[in-house]
């Protein structure tokens, strides 16, 4: 157990794929005095269960600007150190011209960003993907440039750099209370011991609704239980097939170690209050509930009919935290000076991390974001967002906006 400081300029809370990023970027700008602090090990939380998929695929510019960014950093840490990052490309599948017209609103926007995109349809879809089916699908888009990579080795990756920048690192701590006096962060209070600071950063994942509240700042974020399925070996399945999203049935998927990873971002999502977890919750799982993915595990044998003649190595339920609009949670919290916030990453905190970190370290250290983050704002919720009873009431619907053609 490494010893623990007395001081540090800026505390990182939660050493996951949100925190290391943040740690790195701060580095990178020349940051001195960066501190993680992990109550388990660094990954142990959401990151280690993420599928890890990269996407570039947005209707809106402003995420399509961070998804690039993503895609260059994990391009130029791949050469350095295999972070298992594989430009594999995506397809997103219609059912519907509902569909197609959604799709076409994604193309226009990425090529307008530069953004190599093609619309294409069944039969180039089966060329890609052999596995799915492809008789009711009436258009597709092709992303050449999205792609996987491995969270935990993304998460050693950077906190490695990070520590050879002078970045420190503690597991094993868990944080009690953010310090403050006249309404500035001066300190942390864990069960280690106290440190002083002049900023922290809360990306402590599902726990930063909680830990905020410990200081009167509302950050809505709840977790829900988010499933996916690793299979036995599938034939057809390539080591570089592309991943792949059926918005209309609500799955995803992607090769792993020759079979499937399929996972569904569900209706009527199931809340988890973190209170309930068992302590530790260290790269740790809830149980398997087929009752509540049946209903996507159909709509994976429709789409992969390999799927009836294979077997289901395990079923994966591991808690997601999500916001009411499923945007991230960015910022200095109203009221409290150096008391900056990343969390609520709502599944897409693999493709968002590298730009989200990115943003924060300048925020941080320049002042400015130097991009526009107004829709991520902290400020954008009030209070009422954080009642508890409301959150786990929004949160249901949170996983499958996702692939709503309304959002």
């Amino acid at each position: 157990m490494s010893e623990l400081p007395d001081q540090a300029n800026v505390v990182i809370i939660g050493g996951g794929v949100i925190g290391a990023s943040v740690a790195w970027h701060l580095t990178q700008l020349g940051c001195e005095g960066v501190l993680i602090l992990e109550r388990g090990q660094l990954g142990c939380g959401t990151t280690w269960h993420s599928a890890g998929n990269i996407l570039r695929m947005s209707s809106d510019p402003r995420e399509v600007e961070l998804y690039t960014y993503g895609v260059e950093l994990l391009s130029s840490l791949q050469e350095r150190r295999d972070i298992g990052w594989k430009k594999c490309g995506r397809v997103m599948i219609a059912r519907t011209e509902k569909r197609v017209a959604e799709f076409d609103a994604i193309a226009r926007t990425l090529q307008a960003c530069g953004v190599p995109v093609d619309r294409i349809q069944a039969d180039a879809v089966h060329d890609k993907v052999p596995v799915l089916r492809t008789d009711d699908i009436v258009g597709a888009l092709w992303s050449p440039d999205d792609g996987r990579v491995n969270p935990t080795d993304l998460v050693d990756a950077l906190v490695r750099e990070a520590k050879n920048r002078g970045a420190r690192v503690c597991e094993g701590v868990a944080v009690d209370q953010v310090l403050t006096s006249n309404g500035q962060v001066t300190g942390i209070s864990t069960d280690r011991g106290d440190i002083r600071c002049e900023a922290v950063v809360n990306c402590a994942g599902l726990w930063a609704r909680d830990l905020g509240l410990r200081n009167d700042i509302d950050i809505p974020v709840y977790p829900v239980e988010h499933f996916y399925v690793l299979t036995d070996v599938v034939e057809g399945v390539a080591p570089d097939m592309p991943t792949f999203r059926d918005p209309d049935g609500l799955i995803y998927g992607r090769e792993e170690t020759g079979g499937l990873l399929f996972g569904c971002f569900d209706r009527n999502a199931i809340p988890v209050r973190p209170s309930d977890l068992p302590e530790p919750f260290v790269f740790s799982l809830l149980n398997e509930n087929w009752d509540q993915f049946m209903p996507y595990m159909e709509e994976g044998l429709h789409r992969i009919p390999a799927l009836k003649h294979t077997g289901i190595r395990t079923l994966l339920n591991g808690p997601e935290a999500f916001t009411p609009d499923t945007e991230p949670v960015f910022g200095e919290a109203p009221g409290l000076k150096n008391y900056f916030v990343l969390a609520g990453m709502s599944s897409a905190g693999i493709s968002r991390s590298a730009g989200m970190g990115r943003a924060l370290a300048n925020l941080i250290v320049e002042g400015d974001a130097g991009c526009d983050t107004s829709n991520f704002d902290i400020s954008r919720f009030g209070q009422e967002s954080n009642d508890e009873a409301y959150l786990r009431k929004c949160v249901r619907d949170a996983p499958s906006r996702h692939f709503n053609l309304e959002h």
